[in-house]
């Protein structure tokens, strides 16, 4: 085998998307044994692993449900998987060509391609050079034939597997320690218990016609199964031949994802049944269960086909219809029929039954708006002969219905989408599109033809002041007579323009709290004005709400105030969220409530068995720094006596004469420097 020139219908485009070879492996698995296939997937790479061959390892991971730790493995080629001498290839290479062309790829001193004529069915890959062409075909040869593939070292087989176990299955290459190629390794899951009897091809179904019969079934659903077909025919359902000299496969790849056919024709004689079905062929040699059988007949094609040569109207609601036949044709069909249709590609409903096969006109009544005539001439073999549709259409100028249903929404990036409901005439051609900022002047047109659909987007300018745009319908028909206006639709335009910010304009610092005074936003969609605070000083130095506004613009914030240092902003939010710029900021200091003689209970209790009067206190709700505790014999002659701290609420003063009176007083000094009035008892020892 020195050359062969080899001629093949469909190759398929082997486009590889990964940067670094890899090798690319599936398996199937055998109650008695588990077959795997592996290729290369780039050329070079290819080449060179050919070269320096293929291990093979196998590692048990489980044994009857059982986990094997640790997992062992098991180097299933003593030495590296080649391609085998050429002599040994002889048997096998005369009776499978593939085999041949296999060969050929590998040893082969030149290799060849003749591409078929371009009336052949099917798609070439364009292969640039020599060696893409051998890696092309190989693989291609080798997904044919699996006895092959093994001749190759591409397949094995592992005939010591055992039920109950599991195993992963390693094909690497042999590749020298020093070689700087990179053939990545790939791995796969097999086990006798995974066993599954292949399934029927689906889907098949036949077309005969004249001479000859197209079939079809589904690749899309097995391709991760059979990778090839092969199509049988019989005469009587029992003793089927096979019909393709060399298996069917899918030669494209989709781009998109879709269901995929494969066909096949087979020319045979008219007027004699033929019964056919389609196996599956998978990468390893095994074929599948037939289909069941499907059977017809192919028929002698009606040589005489009808042909509307002319038309009359002599009213709003009648026609007279003549057609060409020839009349050696009045023998092969049984009569005529005269079908309408609304459109010229149909559908077509029979209106008049029964024509004589030597009549050539017919007369009919009730058009409609619009009219598409054909005349079928029914053949007495079942085939029949139907004539191109001819329009009949009586004068129109009745226009459509307005329509209605009309709806759009507008988001933010300023597209319209409209709809509405599809009016009912026949003769319908589209509708015309208008719009206007203004209700009061005129509509523009939209469409600049007449637009066919019930949905329409518009693209307008969002962001100005016109706050609403409107729009209106005209439908029209295929005479172009168009209809009155729809009824108006208003769109609201989507809000886009935050409010403008308010101004705070007045402050007031009292001890209940700190009052502000505000002008509104001049927007009018403004729905809100929002009150931020926040506390200088403080570990939490953010801005928190802490009073929202409907109408009114003033605020008194009394509410969890401490002595400290506040900033104060307000923000306008408008109907749909959107938020002003913060007015501008101020910042105050409140020094804190002044205390109230109804916020200090002082009393205190004499005893004169131990001596001492014991003066107790209580504050309501402040932070008091320290007391200062004042005595004296009157209220006018109250001097400091003590001073105690803050954490303190009690005082055991010692200090007295017998038969005295005393008046205390009590004054607190708060954090912030506020200090309080003195609260005074009197008491008598």
């Amino acid at each position: 085998m020195k050359k062969i020139v080899l001629i093949v219908l469909l190759i398929t485009n082997l486009a590889w998307s990964q940067d670094t070879a890899s090798v690319q492996l599936i398996t199937r698995s055998l109650p008695e044994k588990v077959m795997l296939r592996w290729a290369v997937d780039k050329p070079l790479e290819w080449k060179r692993a050919n070269e320096y061959g293929f291990l093979v390892e196998r590692a048990t991971i489980s044994r009857n449900g059982i986990a094997v730790v640790p997992i062992e493995r098991q180097r299933l080629t003593l030495t590296p998987l080649k391609p085998k001498p050429l002599e040994e290839w002889a048997d096998l290479a005369n009776n499978d060509q593939n085999v041949a062309v296999l060969a050929q790829a590998l040893y082969g001193s030149s290799f060849e391609t003749t591409a078929p004529s371009s009336r052949t069915l099917g798609k070439i890959t364009a292969i640039n050079n020599e060696l893409e062409q051998r890696f092309t075909f190989g693989l291609l040869a080798a997904e044919q034939n699996f006895q092959g593939a093994m001749l190759a070292g591409w397949g094995f087989e592992d005939t010591s597997v055992a039920a109950g176990e599991n195993y992963i299955y390693k094909v690497s290459v042999a590749l020298p320690e020093e070689s700087s190629i990179i053939i990545n390794e790939n791995s796969v899951y097999a086990s006798p218990d995974l066993y599954e009897e292949l399934p029927l091809p689906i889907e098949l179904a036949g077309v005969f016609s004249d001479s000859s019969v197209l079939l079809s079934w589904n690749y899309d659903l097995l391709s991760t199964i059979y990778t090839s077909y092969l199509v049988e025919r019989s005469i009587d359902n029992i003793n089927y031949e096979q019909q393709n000299g060399q298996p069917i496969f899918n030669a494209s790849e989709e781009k998109e994802k879709k269901q995929v056919s494969l066909y096949y024709t087979d020319s045979i004689p008219n007027n004699k049944t033929y019964f056919y079905r389609v196996v599956g062929k998978t990468a390893f040699g095994e074929v599948g269960p037939p289909t069941k059988p499907i059977s017809g007949k192919a028929l002698k094609g009606l040589e005489f086909v009808p042909r509307i040569y002319k038309k009359e109207i002599p009213t709003d609601n009648k026609a007279i219809l003549y057609w060409e036949f020839k009349d050696e044709g009045n023998a092969l069909i049984s009569k005529f029929k005269l079908l309408r249709g609304y459109k010229a590609d149909g559908p077509f409903e029979m209106v008049v039954d029964n024509i004589p096969t030597t009549q050539r006109k017919i007369t009919f009544n009730d058009l409609k708006r619009i009219n598409y005539f054909t005349i079928v001439a029914v053949g007495k073999n079942g085939v029949n002969g139907e004539s191109y549709p001819a329009i009949v259409q009586p004068v129109d100028s009745i226009p459509p219905a307005p329509p209605i249903g009309l709806k759009g929404v507008m988001d933010t990036t300023g597209i319209v989408k409209l709809s509405w409901t599809k009016n009912q005439e026949d003769d319908l051609g589209g509708y015309r599109i208008f719009r206007s900022n203004n209700p009061k002047t005129e509509f523009s047109e939209v469409t600049n033809a007449t637009f066919e659909n019930e949905i329409y987007n518009d693209t307008v300018v969002a962001a100005n002041l016109n706050k609403k745009i409107y729009y209106k319908l005209q439908a029209e028909d295929l005479r172009f007579n168009r209809s009155k206006f729809s009824k108006m639709l208003t769109v609201d335009k989507p809000d886009l323009i935050a409010p403008s910010p308010p101004v705070i304009t007045k402050y007031e610092v009292t001890s209940e709290g700190i009052q502000l005074n505000w002008i509104p936003s001049s927007s009018q969609d403004v729905a809100s004005h929002r009150v931020y605070r926040k506390t200088l000083n403080s570990t939490e130095n953010n801005w928190k709400e802490v009073h929202e506004a409907k109408l009114d613009s003033t605020f008194l914030d009394s509410t969890n105030l401490i002595e400290n240092t506040y900033s104060y902003t307000v923000i306008a939010e408008d109907s749909v969220g959107l938020e002003s710029m913060p007015a501008s900021p101020i910042t105050l200091n409140w020094l804190g409530k002044v205390l109230e003689e109804i916020d200090i209970k002082f009393s205190g209790t004499v005893n004169r068995e131990l001596r001492f009067i014991n003066l107790s206190w209580k504050v309501k709700n402040k932070d008091v720094l320290e007391y200062r505790l004042y005595r004296g014999k009157s209220e006018e002659g109250l001097k400091l006596y003590k001073t105690i701290k803050g954490s303190a609420n009690s005082f055991n003063d010692v200090s007295l004469e017998i038969n005295s009176s005393y008046t205390y007083g009590l004054q607190l000094i708060l954090k912030g420097g506020t200090i309080s009035l003195i609260k005074k008892i009197s008491l008598k020892y």
